[in-house]
């Protein structure tokens, strides 16, 4: 039962503290860690300075005691005995009663702290413990200790005077201790305010970026732990903001794409059974081209979504890369001719054979091949080369193109990236770099304007079982 409501007790307890402003537990903070400081300052304080004054007071009495004190020790030594002693009191001037906290009374007193005199009624009424007889001013006969002299001061009794000046001490102490919580309290609101003024800022953009405004930057007004999230809450906007702006351009492109062949399809069926083109081979081939570049298409898309998924599908095995881009080669050598541009084949003797699904592999080569044709200009050179390396095949399709600038190069692999101008969707190069990883490998660019371009990637030369 009890601990079933401390447990509950608990609970209530973190669910408050949750709800509490992330600047007020700031500055709760703050404030119990200033006044647990104050409050050992004003402790310490209090007691070393409260010493020192009493201590300063003790020594304005020295040359008093001195006096009444070789008076008594030569009163002892004489009589042997404290009777009588109140006569050397009063030639002293100290016989007279003594109001509580005056500072020139004595108390004088045997070994045992048992009262012989007391200027004051007051002090005849004290319970000395051993810690006070330890202050005691020993009265010594031929080094033998016969009795104990206190003055006020000794015993915590002062004068009007001094006790005022000991009170001026600790109200000082105190006004210093209130007036420094007070600053310290005060420079804690300004500082919580201008932690906590970033943070109100970054869930204004948050909350705009929720919603789906990606327009406005967020701006990093410092360089410390705030700064650096409000840089990566900007670059996770402008990532945003760029796979929407691709996902519009996709919709419109893949709308057009598809809309183009429709249409003349349509056009075409129309035309052949309203009679006014004949349902001749001619036409039909027309027809079947078209379907063929929407079947291509949605092909890429589902290329697209299954890479996404993880989940496409490969026919690994054993290729033999000679005799595999032998003919890759024999077909390019062909097609880049017919343009006016040179292309080379350069790969080693015996290479080791890669283990791949072919049709994946020469999808993969033939997309950087018409990569580079796309983008190198006649008389420019395209070289496919190939070499081991560290159990893997490395393959490359270099070019002496026109290049391309770095912001396009650290964009060129990601879905839906194009260029401004170009053709098609931008899913060739993604779709290359799906395929090249789910062979587990890897696959990059190096680029220079106006010096061409390098894709590389790597293949596996062997299963993945074969390495353990």
């Amino acid at each position: 039962m009890g601990s079933g409501t401390n447990s509950s007790s608990r609970r209530v307890v973190n669910t408050l503290i949750k709800e509490i402003p992330l600047r007020y537990k700031l500055f709760l903070g703050l404030a119990i860690a200033v006044l647990a400081s104050l409050g050992v300052v004003y402790t310490v304080a209090t007691h070393f300075l409260l010493s020192d004054a009493k201590g300063f007071i003790a020594t304005e009495h020295a040359t008093q005691i001195e006096g009444i004190k070789s008076q008594l020790a030569a009163y002892y030594s004489e009589k042997s005995t404290w009777d009588g002693i109140e006569d050397v009191f009063s030639s002293h001037g100290q016989n007279r009663s003594s109001e509580r906290g005056q500072g020139g009374a004595f108390l004088l007193t045997d070994l045992d702290g048992r009262v012989i005199h007391a200027s004051s009624p007051g002090m005849n009424r004290l319970d000395l413990s051993s810690r006070l007889l330890s202050v005691g001013i020993p009265i010594t006969i031929s080094e033998k200790e016969v009795g104990l002299l206190f003055t006020a001061p000794l015993l915590g009794q002062f004068s009007d005077v001094e006790f005022s000046l000991l009170s001026s001490v600790h109200r000082s102490i105190a006004y210093a201790t209130v007036i420094s919580l007070a600053v310290a309290l005060l420079i804690g609101v300004i500082l919580v305010r201008f932690i906590t003024a970033p943070f109100a800022r970054l869930t204004a953009a948050t909350r705009a970026i929720s919603s789906g405004d990606l327009t406005q930057p967020v701006r990093a007004g410092s360089k410390d732990e705030i700064g650096r999230l409000a840089r990566v809450l900007d670059d996770l906007r402008i990532g945003l903001a760029r796979s929407e702006e691709a996902r519009k351009r996709m919709l419109a492109d893949v709308a057009h794409e598809l809309r183009n062949p429709l249409a003349v399809v349509k056009a075409k069926i129309e035309a052949m059974l309203d009679g006014v083109q004949p349902a001749d081979e001619e036409n039909l081939v027309k027809v079947t081209e078209r379907l063929e570049h929407l079947e291509g298409l949605i092909d890429e898309l589902q290329d697209i979504a299954l890479a996404e998924a993880d989940e496409l599908p490969l026919d690994r095995k054993a290729v033999d890369l000679n005799d595999f881009l032998s003919g890759v080669a024999e077909d390019a050598s062909t097609l880049f001719s017919e343009e006016g541009k040179e292309f080379h084949l350069d790969i080693p003797p015996n290479l080791p054979r890669a283990y791949a699904d072919p049709r994946r592999l020469h999808q993969i080569v033939w997309n950087l091949l018409s990569n580079a044709l796309r983008h190198t200009r006649p008389q420019d050179a395209v070289t496919l080369h190939v070499e081991p390396r560290n159990g893997e095949v490395l393959i490359q399709v270099s070019d002496t193109g026109e290049g391309m600038p770095e912001e396009v190069a650290s964009h060129v692999f990601d879905r839906f990236y194009k260029e401004k101008g170009s053709k098609g969707l931008g899913l060739g190069l993604a779709i290359t770099k799906a395929l090249v990883e789910a062979h587990g490998g890897r696959i990059w660019v190096d680029t220079a304007l106006s010096k061409g371009t390098t894709f590389s990637f790597t293949i596996p030369s062997s299963p993945p079982d074969s390495h353990s």
